[in-house]
Formats: structure tokens, C-alpha cells, sequence
């Protein structure tokens, strides 16, 4: 009887081939899930800090009317970062500053790294800007004429 239970129930150590396979199918779902999750929180803090500039932009094109003087916003790429103030600044005059969040980049602008508001409210020139997360990008674009601010998405990039 001893013998019998011996050989009918041998005791293995490890894991048999279809659990291996089961383990590894599973991992490789859930691998694909973070990545794909992971691009799609890519593109959203993409469009929702172009939405903020966006906002930002307006908000120094406002000041400008209200207050009757130039504003203007620089944008610094070595920092990440945008500051809003007037022109000419005099004390107690309040500048803004906006720190871009991590992940997203300013990646070029043109023609200047400023975009500066007349007491008219409209820009002083045409103005470009490009915004980078991942390998996405998206461009903001500010119109001479009535001051209009455009979101354009660039086509993603090839990885």
C-alpha cells in the first residue's frame, strides 16, 4: 500500500509549463494596459496645459484692456517655465509666474520666446508655440488680428 501511494503521487518541485504560460499571459495584458494608460495620461496633461497657457494668454490679453497698458508673457525653455507681468512694470505691480508640469516641455516658439499685449488687447506680432509630452506635441498659435489663440495637435511623432 505504501508502495502504490508512492508512485501514484509523486511530489514535484516547481511549476508546470502551463503555469508558467498563464503567469507570463497574464503579465504581458497587464504590461500592455500600463502602456497604453500611460500615453493616454501623456496626451491629456499635453491638451489640458495647453488649455492652461491657453487661458493664461487670455487672461494677460484681459489685463491689458482692462488696465489700459502692455502685458506681456516670456516663456522660458531652459526652465519649463512662462512669467505674465506689464510693461512698464512700477512697484506693486504683480508678475505671474506658471511652472510648467513634469513631463511636458516647451519645445520652440517663433517669432520671439514673448508674446506681448497692446492696451488694445491685441498682440504685437503673430506668435507660435510649441509644446512637447512624450511623443506628442501640440502647438498654440496667437493671431494679430483680434488676438485669437489656436490649439493645433502636431502629428505624433514616430517613435
Amino acid at each position: 500500500m505504501e508502495r502504490w501511494r508512492q508512485l501514484s503521487k509523486p511530489w514535484q518541485k516547481g511549476f508546470t509549463l502551463i503555469e508558467l504560460v498563464i503567469v507570463l499571459g497574464i503579465m504581458a495584458v497587464l504590461g500592455g494596459t500600463t502602456l497604453v494608460t500611460a500615453r493616454g495620461i501623456q496626451r491629456r496633461t499635453l491638451h489640458n496645459t495647453s488649455l492652461a497657457i491657453q487661458a493664461d494668454l487670455r487672461r494677460a490679453q484681459r489685463l491689458a484692456l482692462i488696465e489700459g497698458r502692455r502685458w506681456r508673457v516670456n516663456f522660458d525653455i531652459e526652465n519649463n517655465r512662462y512669467f505674465i507681468h506689464p510693461l512698464p512694470r512700477s512697484f506693486g505691480d504683480h508678475a505671474y509666474i506658471v511652472y510648467l508640469p513634469r513631463g511636458v516641455e516647451i519645445e520652440g516658439f517663433a517669432p520671439r520666446s514673448f508674446l506681448e499685449y497692446l492696451p488694445r488687447g491685441t498682440p504685437t506680432s503673430g506668435f507660435s508655440l510649441v509644446l512637447r509630452s512624450g511623443s506628442y506635441q501640440q502647438q498654440l498659435t496667437a493671431t494679430v488680428s483680434g488676438g485669437r489663440i489656436a490649439i493645433w495637435d502636431i502629428e505624433r511623432l514616430l517613435e
